[in-house]
């Protein structure tokens, strides 16, 4: 048998192959070694060095990708706005504000990628009868396509009646919850109230800046069970027109509630404001107005009344609901009645010195039960009682309203015992243990009293020159 071949040994396993220095070179190529980049960055395991589309082109293309998918949402969000968007846009604008209890005819509508411009807008309340405004501009800016933020400028609110103020707590109740979760300012608000459609407007605030503010929890007895908290805020510097005269700028504190809807004057907050109303629409319509202790000077600056240089302190209340057989579903036309009290420091009535030992003290008070006619135009006073000192006097009176201006007339009576009478007059004349002695004698010789009355008029923008005229009528004789 001839002996086989030995295997070449290219191909035995036993030997080291002979494995070729370089892969084969295309025509025309350089042959020498290639040099590694040193600036080149690393590669991760098993990458290829050579590869067109390596990770980092990958990176690149999803980029790439991305920001041509967000230019096209962009421009088809712009082209949906501006070519298909216009009617479908009011329609959402009327859906976001009827959805907050306002019905809302938005106007000239402007857009951009960041807000949605308003111009020349009107508005009212859903279920508030008698509200309705107009606005001249309006800027609400968007996150997303959604409102974060509205921005008004030169709004107009006209109330007719007071109708309008009993149906505000419970606009407040169904919608104060979601309209107070969209941030607002206003600037240049005017607010004006009128007694009746096509009527004169009685009052106006005016060129006030509005601020909304944070509302503490409610608490009281007055508040429902799970009652929203009520929407504060403040008028700043706010023109007060009455019957088209101003009487003050001042800021206007307002709280609108689920059970009542309060003002203060003169204040920031309601418990700083030195005047306060307040309406309670249930169960029975009623108001409640409130002067805090407050120099008469302030109050007189606050009203535009002109009071001098007083140093007078005064304090009161008034108490409204409506009169007996008052139709409250007319409520703007309904007649009012209610208790009025006030309290003066630092005032006694004119008298002569004679009397001095029974005006003593320093301090007035007034008690009345007031009645205000269906037109606002007149106040019935009865039941009128004054009282400085041992002096108490009881009567009637009228308050007629003239404009911004008003007439106050006041009939009172009392009587004086002659002992009384006799014995201040001798104080005032005599003094020390004479004048005790006088006292003592004067007052067991006499009997009897002495018939007052006094007659007052005055207007309300001139209290200091208000005309009191007393009288009396001697009806004494001797104790026998």
């Amino acid at each position: 048998m001839a002996p086989s071949p030995r295997p070449s040994s290219a191909s035995s396993p036993d030997t080291d192959a002979e494995v070729p220095l370089a892969a084969p070179r295309a025509s025309g190529e350089s042959g020498a070694p290639r040099v590694p980049d040193e600036n080149a960055a690393p590669r991760a395991p098993g990458e290829s060095g050579g590869a067109p589309h390596g990770a980092r082109g990958r990176r690149r293309l999803r980029a790439l990708i991305a920001a041509l998918v967000v230019v096209a949402l962009i421009g088809a969000a712009v082209a949906a706005i501006l070519v298909l968007g216009p009617p479908a846009l009011r329609r959402r604008i009327i859906a976001e504000a009827r959805a907050r209890g306002v019905a809302l005819d938005p106007g000239v509508i402007d857009v951009d990628l960041r807000s949605i411009r308003l111009r020349d807008g009107r508005f009212s309340l859903l279920g508030v009868r008698g509200v309705s405004g107009t606005v001249a501009r309006a800027t609400i800016e968007l996150r997303g396509l959604s409102p974060a933020r509205i921005a008004t400028e030169g709004v107009e609110l006209t109330l007719v009646g007071t109708d309008a103020l009993e149906d505000l707590p419970a606009w407040v109740a169904q919608y104060g919850p979601r309209a107070a979760a969209l941030p607002l300012t206003t600037g240049r608000l005017r607010l004006g109230l009128r007694d009746r459609d096509g009527g004169p407007e009685v009052l106006v605030l005016a060129d006030g800046a509005l601020e909304r503010r944070a509302a503490a929890p409610v608490e009281g007895a007055a508040a429902p069970p799970g009652a929203p908290r009520p929407e504060i805020g403040v008028l700043k510097q706010a023109r007060v027109l009455v019957a088209g005269k101003e009487i003050a700028r001042t800021d206007i504190a307002w709280s609108l509630g689920a059970a009542s809807i309060a003002l203060g004057f003169g204040g920031e907050d309601l418990v700083s404001a030195p005047l306060r109303a307040e309406l309670r629409p249930r169960p029975s319509p009623s108001a409640a107005i409130e002067l805090a202790p407050t120099p008469l000077s302030a109050v007189g600056a606050l009203l535009g009344v002109d009071v001098g240089a007083s140093t007078m302190v005064v304090a009161g209340t008034l108490e409204l609901r409506l009169a007996d057989g008052a139709d409250r579903t007319a409520l703007s036309e309904a007649p009012l009645e209610g208790p009025i009290a006030l309290t003066v420091k630092g005032f006694t009535l004119p008298h002569p010195r004679e009397l001095d030992g029974l005006l003593f003290g320093n301090t007035t008070t007034v008690k009345a039960d007031a009645s205000i006619s269906a037109d606002r135009q007149r106040v019935a006073l009865s039941g009128v009682e004054v009282a400085a000192g041992a002096l108490k006097l009881k009567g009637t009176g009228t308050v007629e309203r003239s404009g911004a201006d008003a007439a106050i007339a006041m009939d009172l009576s009392g009587s004086i015992p002659c002992s009384l009478l006799a014995g201040s007059a001798a104080m005032s004349h005599l003094t020390g243990a004479v004048g005790l002695l006088a006292r003592d004698l004067v007052s067991r010789a006499l009997a009897g009293s002495v018939a007052v009355q006094v007659h007052v008029d005055a207007r309300a923008s001139r209290l200091t020159a208000a005309r009191v005229t007393p009288s009396a009528i001697l009806r004494c004789k001797l104790r026998f």
